[in-house]
């Protein structure tokens, strides 16, 4: 249910226009400096951040995709998911699907 939710809400994203552009929200700014930090993404200026608060109760998510624009290669109309980062509202610890995002078993972000 959780991923069918997940997905949802990612098709609508990528359906709405690119917010996080201009400027990030702060918890999908940290997401993304610890993931470029530790060289966690392949191509970091093809990767785009889309904030989702409140994904489940007391819980924010960062979706993290492929960015398909400009000088990054395919279609433009994709933005394929990467893994995502959910943030305790109340601890601020991070999880993530990061080692399979494949499957819905979360561990540490980033890991220890």
């Amino acid at each position: 249910m959780k991923k069918l939710i997940a997905i949802t809400l990612l098709g609508c994203a990528i359906l709405s226009t690119n917010v996080f552009s201009a400027q990030l929200p702060p918890v999908a700014q940290k997401v993304k400096n610890i993931a470029e930090k530790n060289k966690l993404l392949y191509s970091p200026e093809c990767t785009d951040y889309l904030y989702m608060p409140d994904s489940e109760p007391g819980i924010d998510s960062v979706i993290v995709v492929e960015k398909h624009e400009g000088s990054c290669p395919g279609d433009p109309g994709t933005q394929p998911r990467l893994f995502t980062v959910n943030i305790d509202q109340k601890t601020h610890e991070m999880t993530s699907d990061i080692n399979d995002p494949t499957e819905p078993e979360f561990s540490a972000f980033p890991a220890k």
